[in-house]
């Protein structure tokens, strides 16, 4: 095992080789994640390994761990999110092939030419993430932005209504 991440990897040759990666990727490098963090800072745990099954599939699976800091988007405080997800992908070269994958792959679309690793590891990130974060369990957080002013008194605009009603 490799124990520095390459910048990218051409999944159909090394799985048939049988080749593995682990290193640190920083957050700042996933950049389509960017837009749904509080911030880039840190780094994740990447661990990759390429080959093929006892199916004939040739796969690429890991482990990805880290944290990320998302937006509480009930409080608007920071929400640490703990990452440890382990991924399967059958490596395919088209859609037809995808299809016929065994339960439990997810297709990985690879033609032959290299591919950037971290728009690999972005993808499972990203499916990772919940799909609005708000800290979790009874005590989580409380909303801060309340309306601590009193309810405005409004006439009823059917009162006119009601008059007319009783004297019928």
């Amino acid at each position: 095992m490799l124990d520095r991440l390459p910048e990218q990897i051409e999944p159909l040759g090394l799985a048939d080789v049988g080749r593995s990666f682990r290193g640190e990727l920083p957050v700042s490098a996933l950049t389509r994640l960017a837009g749904m963090l509080r911030d880039t800072q840190g780094e994740l745990a990447v661990e990759l390994r390429l080959g093929v099954d006892e199916r004939r599939v040739r796969v690429l699976g890991g482990r990805i761990a880290g944290e990320l800091r998302l937006t509480c988007q009930r409080c608007l405080d920071e929400l640490r999110f703990p990452l440890d997800l382990e991924f399967r992908l059958g490596i395919v070269r088209d859609e037809s092939e995808g299809d016929r994958l065994p339960e439990g792959y997810e297709p990985l679309l690879a033609g032959g030419d290299p591919m950037p690793l971290a728009d690999i590891v972005e993808d499972e990130v990203i499916l990772a993430l919940p799909v609005i974060a708000m800290h979790g369990g009874e005590n989580g957080c409380e909303m801060k932005y309340r309306n601590t002013e009193a309810p405005v008194e409004r006439a009823n605009p059917f009162a006119v209504l009601e008059k007319l009603k009783s004297n019928a």
